[in-house]
């Protein structure tokens, strides 16, 4: 499991597997607002709440005197509040009326003033307003028992609590839980984005395969010109950096050959879909476009792709590599030029099997050491390594190799296992494939103030 380090964090695969898991997120959200609304529906304990305002006034010589604004009344309203919040007004009111209470009954008593306001609380709207009617239709028990001297004027009569009262509280318990599990739906998204094992940084390379980077593709968006089915550096329909990518691969190629002898590069990938093909003919591309004479040769026999990327290239099979390795055909008639390029083409337009006999074959030995005389590099594209053996074989003929890794697609253990089974030895590094849109448009702005 990875470490917890920024390093590690990538912003453009995580906005991807947001973009990619926003089904789980909504349905989460739902489960929380239909959990939380079945909650307060069916579990929820419902309180309503009936209130009354009551003035508290003093007779005196028959009539009738409001007591406000004097210590007298602020004492006088505040001992009734008390009163009306004691078991006392209830036993009057039961003894009264033959009917015991069931609603809480509390009252609040107005600062400075001589208004109280007396509520009943119960779990049925309807009793909570009854009893709180029964307090007041019995208020001249009251006086008699408890306030002589002492009238009650009502303010605000009781109102019978909505079914809806809880509505509002209840829609934003709803939102919150709404809020939670969706905030649980990202966290679990990001996190299993940062925990997975794959390479997601140009760092990771590095730090985690112990290889170097060799080149690094941007993710390139496809054109417009509806003969422009895949990315191919020649056709002058890609980007500039996608074109710049390749060039300064070329380029590091170039200056590989002439301090050492590597004409020959095989280019694969752990996987299928990594873009090893995009890779393979683009960079043979960019190297005939530096004036090398370059070979590209198809052969991943099971899956061939190569003459589809070609428009020269023929779809028929009478130019398949796999006939001349049987003797059918001459070397000069598999080869195909592609003007548009300026690269010679070894393709195969069919699937074949038993390709580990066509590659140990001495024909197909035989085979690369003519090519790595006739041309300046011959480039490789073989079958996924975590597939077949094929590439394996033929790394041990070719002078190098380019290892194929797109960002956030393979786990680290499988490409740590095709690295080893190559040899470290043999690889000059990676190739950094599908890289997020973010730092794409970060590099292009750097390179446009160059």
């Amino acid at each position: 499991m990875r470490e917890l380090k920024l390093a590690y964090f990538n912003l453009y695969t995580t906005v991807n597997d947001l973009k990619k898991n926003i089904l789980f997120v909504l349905l989460a959200i739902w489960i929380g607002f239909s959990g939380s609304r079945l909650y307060c529906t069916y579990f929820e304990t419902r309180e309503y709440t009936s209130s009354m305002v009551i003035a508290i006034n003093t007779t005196a010589g028959g009539a009738t005197a409001t007591v406000a604004n004097t210590q007298r009344s602020i004492s006088l309203a505040d001992n009734v509040s008390e009163v009306m919040s004691s078991p006392t007004l209830l036993n009057i009111i039961s003894e009264a009326t033959g009917k015991p209470f069931h609603s809480l009954v509390y009252s609040e008593y107005y600062s400075n003033t001589n208004f109280i306001r007396v509520s009943c609380t119960s779990k049925d709207p309807r009793q909570s307003y009854e009893e709180l009617m029964r307090i007041w239709d019995n208020k001249d028990e009251l006086t008699n028992e408890c306030f002589p001297g002492i009238t009650f004027d009502l303010v605000k009569s009781p109102t019978l609590s909505p079914l809806n009262a809880h509505r509002f509280s209840d829609l934003v318990l709803e939102l919150e839980y709404s809020a939670l599990f969706g905030f649980i739906a990202v966290f679990l998204i990001v996190a299993f984005s940062y925990f997975r094992n794959t390479v997601k940084n140009e760092s990771d390379i590095e730090n985690l395969l112990g290889s170097e980077t060799f080149g690094i593709v941007y993710i390139e968006k496809p054109s417009k010109k509806k003969d422009s089915k895949y990315f191919l550096f020649s056709e002058h329909t890609t980007s500039y950096l996608f074109n710049h990518s390749f060039s300064q691969m070329a380029i590091k190629l170039e200056s590989l050959k002439r301090t050492g002898d590597i004409k020959s590069i095989l280019i694969t990938s752990v996987f299928e879909n990594e873009g090893k093909t995009t890779v393979s003919s683009n960079l043979a591309c960019a190297l005939a476009a530096e004036g090398n004479k370059v070979a590209i040769v198809d052969i991943d026999f099971k899956r061939p792709a190569i003459h589809k990327r070609f428009k020269s290239t023929s779809s028929t099979s009478e130019h398949n590599l796999v006939r001349y390795i049987r003797g059918d055909i001459s070397l000069e008639d598999v080869v195909q030029y592609d003007k548009e390029s300026g690269v010679y083409i070894y393709a195969n337009s069919k699937s074949y099997k038993n390709s580990p006999d066509y590659l140990r074959s001495d024909k197909f030995k035989k085979f690369i050491e003519t090519l790595e005389e006739m041309y300046d590099f011959v480039i490789f594209d073989s079958a996924p390594c975590g597939l077949v053996s094929d590439s394996e074989m033929i790394s041990e003929l070719a002078s190098a190799v380019l290892l194929v890794v797109a960002q956030d697609y393979t786990e680290i253990p499988a490409i740590n296992d095709t690295i080893d089974n190559i040899g470290n030895d043999k690889i000059l590094g990676c190739v950094f494939n599908k890289v997020g849109m973010f730092k794409r448009a970060l590099k292009s702005k750097m390179m446009s103030m160059d």
